[in-house]
């Protein structure tokens, strides 16, 4: 006759392995391992506070697996972007990013859908034109052609968000000094901030996506790297006034 003991054991015994196949950074809670760091990691309204017990030897692999199996997006549809710059090479450690203890990261699935605009009831703008399909890069010999497009795209990026970027900071960064007579609702707020985050990313993606087909091309290059920081710098608005924002009802 069977030990009831001995039944439960290896089933908890499985479970104990399944748990710490399913996310490696989990059994780090627990031994709180030397040199560990913790990042956070932004996917829209969600926020994951990851610890990393040895960032010089754990793989970016290792922690896009253990996000797509918290968020269910597939794993070849993942991106990261950390200051800007998506993070390509799976195989190339956390550390040799430049990722460091309290390093925040932007996670976006490849092609997966913007958030829709905030009911017309509430008084953020909404920019027009936003969500058109972007203009294929165009195939040329000549770097100034290309140049015009990276530069075109940025300013397709932007220009609409700008008025929406500006109302958003005025109704949340407690500094502001053209703040409106009405605040909208905190819930409406940060629908908003979601939407102007994503579609921000989605510039940023834009851009990573820019193929320079000839290695010379230095001013197609820079060009990219300034639209990068252009967009970048929008995001870093709308984040911080986001933050002052919340702090105001934690």
């Amino acid at each position: 006759m069977l030990c009831f003991e001995h039944l439960v054991t290896p089933l908890l015994i499985g479970k104990s392995l399944k748990v710490s196949f399913f996310n490696p950074f989990r059994r780090a809670r627990v031994e709180r391992d030397e040199g560990e760091i913790v990042i956070q990691v932004k996917w829209g309204r969600e926020r994951f506070n990851i610890p990393i017990p040895s960032p010089s030897l754990t793989p970016l692999s290792t922690l896009l697996a253990t996000l797509s199996s918290q968020t269910s997006l597939p794993l070849d549809q993942l991106k990261l972007i950390y200051k800007g710059a998506v993070l390509k090479d799976p195989s190339l450690t956390i550390s040799s990013y430049g990722i460091e203890d309290g390093s925040t990261l932007v996670l976006v699935g490849k092609g997966g859908p913007v958030p829709s605009a905030p009911p017309s009831s509430s008084s953020v703008a909404k920019p027009n034109g936003v969500g058109v399909k972007k203009n294929k890069q165009p195939e040329t010999d000549q770097e100034s052609v290309l140049v015009s497009w990276i530069s075109n795209l940025v300013e397709s990026v932007l220009n609409p968000l700008i008025p929406s970027i500006v109302t958003f900071i005025s109704q949340t960064d407690p500094n502001a000094t053209n703040k409106p007579k009405h605040i909208p609702p905190f819930e409406v707020l940060q629908k908003e901030h979601a939407r102007l985050s994503e579609l921000l990313l989605k510039g940023l993606l834009d851009l990573d996506g820019v193929q320079i087909p000839q290695s010379d091309w230095t001013n197609a290059r820079n060009e990219r790297k300034l639209g990068v920081k252009k967009i970048q710098e929008q995001l870093n608005r709308v984040d911080a006034a986001w933050g002052e924002r919340k702090r105001l009802v934690g």
